[in-house]
């Protein structure tokens, strides 16, 4: 089976069989970017394609076009649900969850036996608390380290700014307003490493943190827990879940 997790700025893909990684593909979004995936895919073993997206309208309409053409129906797109495999979905409106936050947890609740803190550190930097019983309690969503506030809010478009659900940030976001946390005074990775010690106390001060995403080791310099870095985070709960 081939794995696609669809981020912001790129597409990272892994061809898996009986739980073992084959080939992996990481592309950006260059105006190339069907036809590049499309030649790494073509020859591959696969005969079905699990995804997770975060893409726009029209790059999504590309995708799946793309993706039509090389598995026909075979084509799962993984989404957030209230609860799964034992996690259960924080969010008042589950699906607004992003999938690739949700298949980190799915991973992590496997990966580790008690308490976990989940950092994404993307061109968006998601943090997510999931407690040893599967519970999620929600999390925040800051600009990346290098994505300026207009980058920043062009990503979270569909998110009216001016809601005041986002200046209440105090605990951890049970919906992507909740959620958003724009610091004007320190940057987020200045302001990151006190958003976990504040927190982690909803965990009882005890947590196994795990990092993924292209700035995670910037973020494990910063921090002043122990932590660990899992590239493949994202794919570990999609490759679980396709795999149930």
């Amino acid at each position: 089976m081939i794995l696609l997790d669809c981020g912001n700025s790129n597409l990272k893909a892994q061809l898996r069989q009986d739980g073992q990684l084959l080939a992996s593909y990481n592309g950006s979004y260059k105006p190339d970017w069907v036809r590049r995936l499309s030649h790494w895919m073509k020859d591959l073993p696969a005969t079905h394609c699990y995804l997770t997206s975060v893409l726009d309208v029209t790059r999504q309409e590309l995708l799946e076009q793309c993706l039509v053409k090389q598995f026909d129906k075979a084509v799962t797109r993984f989404v957030s649900v209230a609860e799964v495999l034992g996690v259960k979905n924080a969010y008042r409106d589950p699906g607004r969850l992003g999938a690739d936050r949700w298949m980190a947890l799915i991973a992590a609740s496997e990966m580790v036996s008690g308490n976990a803190i989940v950092i994404d550190a993307g061109s968006a930097i998601t943090l997510d608390l999931l407690r040893g019983d599967g519970q999620h309690l929600g999390g925040a969503i800051l600009p990346g380290i290098h994505t300026s506030l207009e980058d920043f809010k062009r990503i979270f478009s569909h998110v009216d700014f001016d809601d005041s659900a986002i200046a209440r940030t105090d605990e951890p976001g049970c919906s992507t307003e909740e959620a958003i946390h724009i610091n004007y005074a320190h940057s987020p990775i200045e302001f990151l490493p006190r958003l976990v010690n504040r927190w982690i106390s909803h965990l009882d001060n005890d947590a196994t943190l795990l990092l993924t995403g292209g700035d995670a080791a910037r973020v494990q310099f910063a921090l002043e827990q122990q932590s660990r870095i899992v590239p493949d985070l994202v794919f570990r709960g999609m490759n679980r879940l396709a795999s149930q």
